[in-house]
């Protein structure tokens, strides 16, 4: 049976469902089921790589964001998927995300030298990922890029083994006990 790796670029992943269901609320997707789905089977291992979110005394935001990102933690662990944490760093007053592809990259390429994984199924449009597909590769893995319609990385789309674009249609079913008609506009 081959083994399957789903790895979740948290922020790309929010901004790209953003950007095509901008009503939707991602805290109670079924990240599991969408994976299951597109890998075709049960057993699959997940990661979910994201930036921390920490609260600031003096920033109530700062606050409502922490919990709201805690909500998406325990979402995601109840559908046994890994939470892999970046950090925040802010400059110019503006938060940037830090370690978060570098814990995909090293996930990928070592999870491949390692055979821990056959298949890696990648939601992430970033191309600093680049070596590691390719090192992916070179231990016959194969690396499938999972893109959203409207927003391809050409260079990921070229140097992935291959790759899969989802459409409204194919995200709509995965929002728990919500109406899809909500979403879509």
């Amino acid at each position: 049976m081959r083994k399957v790796l789903i790895q979740f670029d948290g922020s790309n992943f929010y901004n790209k469902v953003k950007k095509i269901l901008p009503k939707s609320h991602l805290t109670y997707f079924d990240y599991l089921g969408l994976a299951q789905q597109l890998a075709g089977t049960k057993k699959c291992s997940v990661n979910y790589y994201v930036g921390e979110i920490k609260r600031s005394a003096d920033n109530k935001k700062s606050h409502l964001l922490y919990k709201n990102q805690q909500a998406l933690f325990f979402h995601l662990r109840k559908q046994n998927i890994a939470v892999k944490l970046g950090f925040l760093l802010r400059a110019n007053g503006v938060y940037h995300e830090k370690g978060v592809d570098v814990q995909i990259a090293v996930d990928m390429a070592v999870g491949a030298v390692k055979n821990k994984f056959d298949v890696c199924y990648l939601f992430s449009s970033d191309t600093d990922l680049l070596p590691a597909i390719e090192t992916a590769k070179q231990a016959g893995k194969q690396i499938i890029y999972v893109a959203f319609k409207g927003s391809v990385s050409r260079a990921l789309k070229a140097n992935c083994s291959s790759f899969r674009i989802l459409s409204v249609r194919d995200l709509t079913n995965f929002f728990a006990s919500k109406k899809i008609s909500k979403f879509a506009n």
